[in-house]
């Protein structure tokens, strides 16, 4: 017993201390990128000396103080930018000891990298000195020659310079007439002397440049220009004149589009989308305007032909006897029911004259050819005629004289001219992000003017159909007929207006009104309407009794504009439907469905698709600009 307790506590000694061996490797693993990563220098000096030939090559010695804090280094390199020089030759580097150091010389594009190894440096100071010979980095112009050097350059791996010097030598017989530095402030010396120094008076952050210009007497350096110096000076002369005025022409244009034309949109609706002010026509009207049916009335008020409507008008027509509705079942062999159906029939005054979105849905329920038709019969073909009902809407109201342009094709072509100038905005965007910004620094913001002019389009698109003196008067009228209907219990004994429910039903589902004019009359227990023919009851075209709204007939009413209104399409009205109409509701709720469903499908994809400056003021130079960042020798810098 006791060989084997001590056996379990040897195995859980092991097992302890492989976990803890386990816990420190992987904490040294953890610690390893950091500790890699924890290499810090400090760049006391970057000193530059530049010497000018007589042939015009320039001889520079760059001299690197570097105090190495913390992790080890191997490596420096110098990065120089080549498009403003022809060549860099005869490359060493020594450290502090005079020793030369191995170079390795790569270019990449236009830029050369020149880097050199070093016997390994931790905590410690060293001092790096690279030597080259640039050719072709020398200006020449009439008016005088020019070195223009960038003695510190930017990239410089996050790390600041604390002090630099830039020293320019100029040939034997040559002055400087003008010097100038640019980057960190600076105090510069030798101007009308052969010897140039430009002393930086504070440290220079990572990032930043520290140039010198010097220019001297034209002849005394021999050459030519290079040829990248012809296409900087076309470029810098473009940039200091031409540019400034480009750029101005593009913010006033941008200017112009970011406010005329928002101003242009509200002028146009201001003047040709305000309907004529005919008042207020009267307080409440208790019937509609002659003439005017649920359909028309619904679209001449919101300017919208929608399934609202075409409902209204549905229930208009089965109100006038042309369509009658009438629920079959499908009993088993029990006899119990299994499922309903429902079929639209011709009604008593079926062939009465007919406005032509009317005709219309008649068409639509196929009864200009049958004289039923079931409702699953009606599925997946329904919809394709919802446009020309809504179609023959807008035709009608050009035709009573309401609109002289059809309201769609008002809002239709304002916006198509939006979406025009959308596309525009793109096309510009891109232009102003890949071609334009080099021609003009504003250029970003022609896209943002029209932008915003494209957006005040849209919204005025919607606000730009406007009616005639007629059709003016007529929205009026109906909408204080809607208030009529909106309140009716506030104008009239809804117990003694019964027989207005059925009659201004239409016009309640065309306004949005119908759940308040079906509840309101449904207190007073109205006679249930005789347009629609339950299971099991016997078609009957005349009146069928007070049965009243109360129960099974206010269900089968229902709530119809709301649900139409209800997320602004079919499957709303399916919801309003299913919350009323008993009987009613389930015939109209399947045959809309069957519409929603059909309307809003779409085929299934296919499997797998799916600086500041100081010196000299700078005036006078001859050719070349007068502002920093134009410099040869430009590039960066690091050790590692």
């Amino acid at each position: 017993m006791g060989s084997q307790v001590d056996r379990a506590r040897r195995y859980r000694g092991r097992a302890l201390a492989l976990f803890a061996l386990a816990a420190l490797f992987l904490a040294g693993l953890a610690a390893s990128p950091a500790a890699a990563q924890a290499k810090t220098l400090q760049w006391q000096r970057l000193d530059t000396d530049i010497t000018v030939l007589l042939n015009g090559d320039l001889e520079i010695v760059e001299t690197n103080v570097i105090h190495f804090i913390s992790g080890s280094f191997s490596f420096g390199y110098r990065d120089i930018d080549l498009s403003r020089l022809e060549a860099v030759e005869n490359i060493q580097v020594t450290d502090d000891t005079g020793q030369r150091l191995r170079v390795e010389r790569t270019t990449d594009g236009s830029v050369l990298r020149i880097k050199y190894y070093f016997p390994l440096a931790s905590r410690e100071t060293r001092t790096f000195r690279l030597r080259y010979t640039v050719r072709g980095a020398v200006r020449y112009y009439a008016e005088g020659d020019q070195v223009y050097w960038a003695g510190v350059y930017a990239d410089r791996n996050g790390f600041s310079v604390e002090s630099a010097r830039i020293t320019v030598r100029l040939p034997e017989g040559a002055t400087a007439t003008i010097a100038d530095a640019y980057g960190p402030q600076a105090r510069v010396t030798g101007q009308g002397e052969s010897l140039v120094v430009a002393e930086a008076l504070s440290p220079i952050p990572s990032g930043q440049e520290f140039e010198i210009r010097v220019q001297f007497p034209h002849g005394i350096v021999q050459g030519q220009p290079s040829a990248w110096q012809a296409e900087f000076d076309r470029q810098r002369e473009f940039e200091e004149t031409v540019k400034p005025g480009i750029n101005l022409v593009v913010l006033l244009i941008s200017l112009a589009m970011l406010f005329d034309g928002p101003a242009l949109a509200v002028v146009l609706w201001y003047t040709r989308g305000r309907d004529p002010n005919v008042g207020l026509i009267a307080d409440y009207l208790n019937e509609p305007p002659a003439g005017i049916t649920p359909g028309v009335a619904g679209t001449l008020v919101d300017e919208q032909a929608d399934l609202r409507d075409v409902i209204a008008t549905l229930v208009d027509l089965a109100r006038r006897g042309i369509v009658v509705m009438e629920e079959q079942g499908k009993p088993n062999r029990a006899g119990l029911l299994t499922g309903r159906d429902w079929v639209f029939s011709r009604g008593p005054e079926f062939g009465s004259a007919l406005a032509p979105h009317e005709q219309k849905l008649i068409e639509a329920l196929g009864l200009t050819q049958k004289d039923s038709v079931s409702l699953s019969a009606m599925r997946n073909r329904f919809y394709t005629k919802i446009p020309g009902i809504n179609d023959a809407l807008y035709s009608q109201l050009v035709a009573g004289g309401y609109y002289q342009r059809r309201p769609d094709q008002v809002r239709g072509a304002y916006a198509s001219l939006a979406s025009t100038l959308m596309v525009l905005t793109f096309v510009v965007g891109c232009l102003a992000l890949t071609v334009l910004v080099d021609l003009a620094d504003t250029a970003i913001l022609l896209p943002i003017g029209l932008a915003v002019t494209t957006l005040a389009f849209l919204i005025v698109s919607g606000q730009m159909p406007v009616r005639t003196r007629k059709g003016a008067e007529a929205r009026m009228r109906l909408e204080a007929f809607k208030r009529y209907l909106q309140n009716i219990e506030k104008y009239t004994n809804v117990q003694a207006a019964t027989e207005q429910f059925e009659k201004y039903l239409p016009y309640a589902i065309a306004f949005g009104l119908d759940r308040t004019w079906i509840s309101k009359f449904a207190a007073v227990d109205t006679p249930a309407p005789t347009w629609y023919v339950p299971y099991g009851r016997p078609r009957s075209y005349g009146p069928r009794g007070p049965a009243g709204l109360a129960g099974a007939s206010q269900s089968a009413l229902g709530d119809i504009s709301g649900a139409a209104s209800a997320g602004g399409g079919l499957g709303g009205l399916d919801r309003g439907l299913s919350q009323g109409l008993s009987n009613i509701n389930s015939g109209l709720t399947a045959m809309f469905s069957s519409v929603a469903s059909t309307f809003v499908s779409t085929p299934a994809p296919p499997p797998g698709s799916s600086s500041g400056r100081s010196g000299s003021s700078g005036r006078g130079w001859s050719g070349g600009g007068s502002l920093g960042g134009g410099s040869s020798g430009r590039g960066g810098g690091g050790f590692g």
